[in-house]
C-alpha cells in the first residue's frame, strides 16, 4: 500500500499524462487498503483472510463532456491506458450544463489519530482470539453464535491539473456477533467500531449478544400499534443515516423535500425539534470513518446542522450553490448526534408499557418528502412494563420516520461510535412510534 508520498507521485504521473491531451482536466483519486477479517459461524472460526487493494480512478473533463475509467494495475503502461479509455469516452459522451472544473489547491483541517498502527498491524492471531472468546460464551450459555471482525488501514487521495492534492490514512476496526438459541426461537445481537482495535472488547460485546440471545428465546405475542420505544443506538443509526442523506439543498429549494417549505423556499431556520436535539458533522472526529474532504477534493468542516431543535443549513453541491448565491458545503461526513446525561436503565424506568428494540433490519423508503421508512426488528425486541424489562416479543413491521424519531424524543444516553463506524449516536426514548404489523421471523 502506499504511503502519502508515494500516493502523489503516483497522482502527479497521472495527471502529467492527462495534460498531454489538449483541452482536458482531469480528477484522480487513488484508495489504498490493507483489511484482514475473521468469520465466525455455527460455534467455529470458518475463515481468514487479509487482502490488500489499490484501486485508481480517472475522470477527464472536455469542456462540459466527462468520462472515468478505473484501473488496479499502477505499471506506466497501465496508467497510459486508463487515461486513454477515460479520454476516448469523454469524446463520446453528452454534455453536462452542470458540470464543474476540477478543484484547485485546498486547505484541510487535521485530523489528529485517525491511523493507529496497532490496528493497522493487527493480524489473523487477535482476530482468532476475539473469535475464539465468543465461541467459547457461546458454548458455555448453550446457544449458536455467529460473527465478523474487521480491521483495516486505509488511504484516500486526490489530485486535479488544476493543483488539488489531498490525501487521508486512517484505521478501523469492528465486530458484530448474533447469538441464537438450539430452538430458534431467541436471538440477540451486538455490534462494536472504532479507529482502534483495542476501544472495543469483543468477549464483552459477545456477552451482549449471548444474554440477549437466552433472553429473547419463546416470545410471546404484542399486538401491533404505536408504543413508546426505547431504541439501542443501532436502532436510532440505521433510521437517522434516512435523514442525514435528506439534507440536500435542491430537493429542498425544488419543492421535493421534506426540508422544503410550503409556498416555496426551505424550513431553514425552523423549529422541527426539541431543545434536546442538536445533529452535528465532524470530518475531524478520529474515531469515525471520516476525512476532512469528500470524493471532490472539497474541504469539509465541523458543521452543526440541527442546533437544539433548529434546522441551521442544508447541503449544497458547488453548482446549485452558485445558482442559488450560497456557499458550497461539500458532502458532510461524520455524523454526531448529540447525546444527554440519561443511561439505558434511566431511560427504561420511565416507561410505562412500551418496547426495547435492538436493531432494525433491511430499511426501506416509502415517502421520501416526509421521510417515511419502512423495516423491521431483529434480535432482541422486549417489552417493558412499569419502567422493567418484562418479557420477550414478536418482531415488527415498522413504519416511521427519524423525524418523529427526534420529534418525540424525550430521553438520551451518552453517544457512542455506531457498530458501523461513521456515525456517533445515543440510544433514546420516543414515543408513538409506529409498530405497524407483527414480523414472523426470529
Amino acid at each position: 500500500m502506499l504511503d502519502a508520498t508515494q500516493s502523489r507521485q503516483l497522482l502527479a504521473k497521472v495527471v502529467a499524462i492527462a495534460s498531454k491531451t489538449p483541452g482536458a482536466e482531469a480528477v484522480v483519486s487513488l484508495r489504498g487498503g490493507r483489511t484482514g477479517n475473521t468469520r465466525f459461524a455455527v460455534n467455529e472460526i470458518t475463515s481468514s483472510a487479509d487482502v490488500e487493494t489499490q484501486d485508481l480512478s480517472v475522470t477527464i473533463k472536455l469542456g462540459k463532456r466527462s468520462a472515468s475509467a478505473s484501473t488496479n494495475q499502477l505499471d506506466d503502461r497501465s496508467l497510459a491506458e486508463v487515461v486513454a479509455r477515460a479520454v476516448q469516452m469523454a469524446k463520446l459522451s453528452p454534455e453536462n450544463p452542470e458540470a464543474m472544473p476540477p478543484l484547485g489547491r485546498q486547505a484541510y483541517k487535521q485530523v489528529k489519530g485517525a491511523r493507529d498502527a496497532a490496528t493497522a498491524k493487527l493480524g489473523a492471531e487477535p482476530r482468532a482470539k476475539a473469535a475464539g472468546a465468543s465461541i467459547g460464551l457461546a458454548a458455555t450459555s448453550k446457544v449458536t453464535i455467529a460473527g465478523y471482525y474487521e480491521n483495516a488501514d486505509r488511504t484516500r487521495a486526490l489530485a486535479s491539473t488544476a493543483g488539488l492534492s489531498a490525501f487521508h490514512a486512517w484505521t478501523s476496526a469492528g465486530m458484530t456477533c448474533t447469538a441464537r438459541t438450539p430452538d430458534g426461537t431467541g436471538s440477540g445481537w451486538a455490534g462494536g467500531a472504532s479507529h482502534r482495535a483495542a476501544d472495543f472488547d469483543a468477549a464483552a460485546l459477545a456477552k451482549i449478544a449471548v444474554d440477549k440471545g437466552v433472553r429473547s428465546a419463546k416470545p410471546t405475542r404484542l399486538d401491533p400499534g404505536r408504543y413508546t420505544v426505547v431504541l439501542e443506538p443501532a436502532a436510532v443509526a440505521d433510521l437517522l443515516e434516512f435523514l442525514t442523506g435528506s439534507f440536500n439543498a435542491r430537493r429542498a429549494d425544488e419543492g421535493r423535500s421534506f426540508f422544503s417549505k410550503p409556498g416555496g423556499g426551505t424550513r431553514v431556520g425552523e423549529k422541527l425539534f426539541p431543545d434536546t436535539i442538536t445533529l452535528r458533522s465532524d470530518p475531524t472526529d478520529a474515531q469515525l470513518e471520516a476525512a476532512p474532504f469528500d470524493g471532490s477534493g472539497f474541504p469539509l468542516a465541523p458543521t452543526t446542522w440541527i442546533d437544539k431543535g433548529v434546522v441551521k443549513g442544508l447541503v449544497y453541491d458547488r453548482f446549485w450553490a452558485q445558482k442559488q448565491n450560497k456557499q458550497p458545503t461539500g458532502n458532510p461526513q461524520g455524523w454526531i448526534l448529540d447525546g444527554g446525561k440519561a443511561t439505558r436503565e434511566e431511560l427504561i424506568k420511565g416507561v410505562k408499557r412500551g418496547v426495547l428494540v435492538t436493531r432494525f433490519w433491511y430499511l426501506r423508503w416509502i415517502d421520501p418528502q416526509t421521510i417515511l421508512i419502512t423495516g423491521l426488528t431483529r434480535d432482541g425486541v422486549f417489552l417493558i412494563e412499569n419502567g422493567e424489562v418484562t418479557r420477550p416479543v414478536n418482531n415488527f413491521r415498522f413504519n416511521e420516520s427519524p423525524v418523529q424519531m427526534l420529534g418525540k424524543c424525550d430521553g438520551l444516553t451518552a453517544s457512542v461510535v455506531s457498530p458501523m463506524g461513521q456515525m456517533r449516536v445515543p440510544a433514546l426514548r420516543t414515543h408513538e412510534f409506529n409498530l405497524a404489523s407483527i414480523s414472523e421471523a426470529v
